[in-house]
């Protein structure tokens, strides 16, 4: 009897543990969730916060340009290296013929043996295409509405793409102003992402464009001075294989 009491004794605390560790589980569950809740909401105010921001500072900066028109509308020389400068510094919009290149992850499930990464567009991708666009004529561009400037990152954070510090969701969009179809259509860079098409089913799309309207960059300039520099050096061929 003794012992059938001690072995129901045992089974009880046994069980009692079992119940208050399932509930600490849970407990704990259910406090990383609401903690994991609260940062999305955070995350998602502060990038609404930053949009509006953003907004704000090219208005203000329409502002900037229209007073400084009107103090340079004495000289027609002040004026137009005022206009030349605003557009190489993508301090203002811009509109005209160009091309839309769209890059998209590929659809097709890779082989075990297969590299996950070769399926996906990367910030070096887009590195690549962009470089190509200025390479081409291009005069203004954007990726995904983000106008780019000198300063301006395309970098990977995680398995996600940033342009100007702003995480992009695909497809990937490169816009721009200027570009000769024909020429980037004989790059290099175009014909290794073709090339990428067949083997890895990437989205690979060039498109001429009546009407491409660039934003104006929503960012901080910081530059005080910059000249333009020879033409980028060509990309280097296709590999054979892989990426």
């Amino acid at each position: 009897m003794r012992i059938r009491g001690s072995l129901a004794v045992v089974l009880a605390l046994v069980g009692f543990l079992t119940l208050v560790a399932s509930s600490g589980v849970k407990q704990a569950k259910r406090g990383a969730e609401s903690r994991r809740a609260g940062l999305v909401r955070l995350i998602h105010t502060r990038q609404g916060e930053v949009d509006s921001l953003g907004k704000e500072l090219v208005r203000l900066r329409g502002d900037v340009v229209e007073a400084r028109r009107r103090l340079s509308s004495t000289s027609s020389d002040d004026a137009r290296r005022l206009r030349d400068v605003q557009i190489w510094a993508g301090a203002t919009p811009m509109s005209g013929r160009g091309l839309e290149v769209r890059l998209t992850d590929s659809r097709r499930g890779p082989k075990p043996e297969a590299d996950r990464e070769s399926f996906s567009v990367h910030d070096v991708d887009l590195q690549l295409v962009v470089n190509a666009l200025w390479a081409a004529g291009g005069e203004a561009v954007a990726v995904n509405g983000q106008r780019l400037v000198s300063t301006s990152p395309i970098r990977a954070a995680g398995e996600t793409i940033t342009v100007n510090f702003r995480p992009l969701v695909p497809p990937y969009k490169v816009e721009v102003i200027g570009a000769d179809k024909k020429q980037f259509d004989r790059s290099a860079v175009a014909q290794r992402f073709r090339q990428w098409v067949e083997e890895y089913g990437l989205g690979f799309s060039v498109k001429a464009k009546s009407k491409i309207v660039v934003p104006a960059y929503a960012g901080t300039l910081q530059l005080s001075s910059a000249r333009p520099t020879d033409p980028a050096p060509a990309a280097p061929p296709p590999s054979p294989g892989g990426r």
